[in-house]
């Protein structure tokens, strides 16, 4: 998916569409302990080249399936996603200094790292496994879920400030 900027003035009116199925290599998403697999990836997507801004302007639809580690059990757990965006390319000089604004690679623009970008906005922060999950144990410790947490919570007093619950304050 990559495109020189010969071959966008030569595009019908300007105008780039594409829809891939796109299949990453691991060693992409290698560095990210987040994401373990990508599956079903596609991406769609339509653009107007403006040759007087030398500029790309883009909207970017991607979907797929993810796969991420349980961060209870660190069992692979599979997340659907789906995310759009707007973006522009530009092959003029004087947007580097924009940081809203992608720049070409010389005479290129490759849409595949802006595809993988917009994936990693939506890797979520934490994933657990949904359904009955056997939480771990350990000598003097436990994963537990909220309700059973605020359920062995209520009525117990916090040790160290046991002494305070006799505590009657006077009046001088």
């Amino acid at each position: 998916m990559k495109y020189s900027r010969k071959e966008l003035l030569q595009l019908p009116d300007r105008h780039l569409s594409f829809d891939e199925c796109i299949e990453f290599d691991e060693d992409t998403y290698k560095k990210f302990p987040r994401i373990r697999k990508l599956r079903n990836v596609e991406a769609r997507g339509e653009g107007d080249y403006e040759a007087a801004d030398q500029r790309l302007y883009l909207n970017l639809h991607v979907t797929g399936i993810m796969t991420c580690p349980c961060d209870i059990t660190g069992e692979d757990v599979d997340i659907d996603f789906d995310s759009e965006a707007d973006e522009v390319i530009s092959f003029n000089k004087k947007d580097f200094e924009n940081i809203e604004i992608l720049q070409a690679e010389g005479e290129y623009i490759e849409l595949l790292p802006i595809i993988f970008r917009q994936i990693l906005v939506e890797v979520p922060i934490t994933v657990v496994k949904p359904g009955v999950i056997d939480y771990p144990k350990g000598d003097g410790w436990e994963v537990m879920d909220e309700a059973t947490y605020q359920k062995n919570k209520a009525g117990k007093v916090n040790p160290a400030l046991a002494a305070l619950k006799d505590y009657v304050p006077q009046d001088d």
